[in-house]
């Protein structure tokens, strides 16, 4: 079982970094109130806070230290903060300390001022908090909310360590046993001419993206300002200087995928980006590739749809062998369209390919012309790549499947959820609605509906971020990583779940991407 995590959070540099929570700083005069800075030590994670230098010093207000909820003040005692002009301030638990950033005045600091009630909205670990009725108030210094660090707050919402005595002074303590660390990097992710951020992976110790002028950078996690050109991507016309690639990891490696060429007659290509900073052309072509350790898997998925189209490869040889029947066409989901004379077919690629000792596991659709089978349907075929025989697993029409451990789930037309033994037979029905996306994990099932397209976990009504439209869904490094559209009515924008159901770890930043590797979870932030 996977308890802990580092957090690394990774921000590209064109995506605006507010660095501290600012508010309104118009506020009516009765509002005003006296504020000082302390007299005692305050110790927060260990590091004894210097006020007297400090642009967003610790100050006091009726007896009760305030603490500033800049962008890493908040951060660096497990917190995330979000301002907003219209839906005022946002205040969240996260559990994931930062490191601690001095935010350095160009003045010392008096020892009294004037600070104001904050008048806004405020919610903290989604309640709302009425400042009106609180006996110790959120207050608005140099335009910073600050929150007082009582019991209440301190202990109760945030679940810090509090301790207070008149030698120690104020010593809060925000990480536990196992808490991950966070940091956070900046790098010059490319912004598009659509608007859409660039590529970017992680893959073994090494962060991978795509800058400006079509260049794939390669830097060193432990060093992200030691970057290294390694692809030149090709210019593409049509409207835009580069072509739009796209990277991600798979079994460790880093994947550059892009498209040259018109929709008919161009090519998809595939590239492999190594450690060294060498690349190697994987395919060119139409195609979907499973590496493994010992052979390599390709369909080809050009259209009109293709007969002989499955593929293997020893890793150690060039040439492909085709594999399953020559009558079949593999990897693609096709389905009919009209009726009667006016019968034609149609169909989408497919990503789910499965090599499992001497079996394919992939789509499969008898007969490319109409006259071959009035009745053919798309289903889950079994190839063996010795002897070639195949074997469909299910009468059902499949239009995506994943095979956990040795059990298949999969989707039929109707985007219902099944699921049957990986040696096939009858399939038992697991959500009779309509799913837009589906990940299983240890043996549970989370999956969004289209209807609201909402995260769900198999056996629960309740949605595990209520408004929350999911974005994206996928298993990372054994976790479940959810993904949540930025307009989404919840609070909570990603979420990271372990293999026991629980989610470890959630935040209220808009997140493009996230990548989890060699125990570290990194996303870029879509602010």
């Amino acid at each position: 079982m996977k308890k802990n995590i580092s957090m690394i959070v990774l921000m590209a540099i064109l995506i605006t970094c507010i660095f501290s929570q600012t508010a309104p700083t118009a506020h009516a005069a009765s509002s005003a109130v006296t504020v000082k800075l302390p007299s005692f030590i305050v110790t927060l994670n260990g590091t004894a806070i210097e006020n007297k230098t400090n642009q967003y010093p610790l100050i006091t207000y009726k007896d009760i230290t305030y603490f500033p909820m800049t962008y890493y003040d908040c951060r660096f005692l497990g917190l995330e903060s979000v301002w907003n002009s219209s839906t005022g301030l946002n205040v969240a638990k996260t559990g994931v300390s930062w490191d601690y950033h001095k935010y350095k005045a160009k003045s010392s600091n008096r020892s009294i001022y004037t600070a104001a009630k904050a008048s806004f909205p405020i919610k903290v670990n989604e309640e709302f908090i009425d400042n009106s009725k609180e006996a110790y108030p959120l207050l608005l210094f140099r335009n910073v909310t600050y929150f007082p660090l009582t019991w209440r707050f301190a202990v109760e919402e945030f679940g810090w360590d509090y301790s207070f005595d008149s030698k120690n002074g104020l010593m809060i303590n925000s990480t536990k046993s196992g808490n991950a660390a966070a940091g956070q990097i900046t790098l010059s992710i490319v912004t598009r001419e659509n608007g859409e951020k660039g590529a970017f992976t992680m893959a073994g110790d090494y962060f991978y993206y795509e800058g400006s002028n079509g260049i794939i950078y390669q830097v060193p996690a432990a060093n992200p300002t030691e970057k290294k050109k390694v692809y030149q991507l090709p210019e593409a016309g049509y409207g835009t200087k580069y072509v739009y690639a796209s990277l991600k990891t798979d079994n460790g490696k880093a994947l550059l995928s892009y498209h040259t060429g018109g929709v008919t007659m161009g090519s998809d290509h595939l590239i492999r980006l190594k450690d060294d900073g060498t690349s190697e052309v994987l395919d060119i072509g139409y195609s979907l590739m499973k590496i493994c350790d010992d052979y390599t898997v390709r369909v080809e998925q050009r259209f009109p749809f293709n007969v002989k189209n499955l593929q293997i490869r020893k890793n150690n040889e060039k040439e492909y062998e085709n594999v399953g029947d020559p009558d079949y066409s593999y990897g693609m989901y096709i389905y009919e369209l009209g009726s009667g004379n006016n019968r034609s077919r149609s169909g989408r690629s497919s990503n789910d390919l499965y090599l499992i000792n001497n079996d394919i596991y992939v789509l499969g659709y008898y007969g490319y012309y109409l006259e071959d089978n009035n009745a053919a349907t798309t289903g889950i075929y079994r190839v063996n790549i010795n002897s070639n025989e195949q074997a469909r697993l299910c009468d059902n029409e499949v239009t995506s499947f994943k095979i956990v451990d040795n059990t298949i789930y999969f989707a039929d037309q109707n985007n219902f959820i099944y699921k049957i033994s990986i040696n096939g037979g009858k399939a038992e029905l697991l959500v009779d609605e309509a799913v837009s996306f589906y990940e299983v994990l240890e043996g549970k099932l989370y999956y969004s509906l289209k209807d609201n397209n909402q995260l769900y976990i198999y056996g629960k009504e309740e949605s595990l971020n209520p408004g929350g439209k999911v974005k994206s869904l996928e298993i990372q490094s054994g976790y479940v990583v959810a993904v949540f559209e930025k307009d989404s009515l919840s609070q909570y924008k990603m979420m990271i779940i372990d293999d026991t159901g629980k989610v470890i770890y959630k935040t209220i930043e808009n997140v493009l991407l996230v990548r989890i590797e060699n125990g570290k979870v990194v996303f870029v932030k879509n602010n």
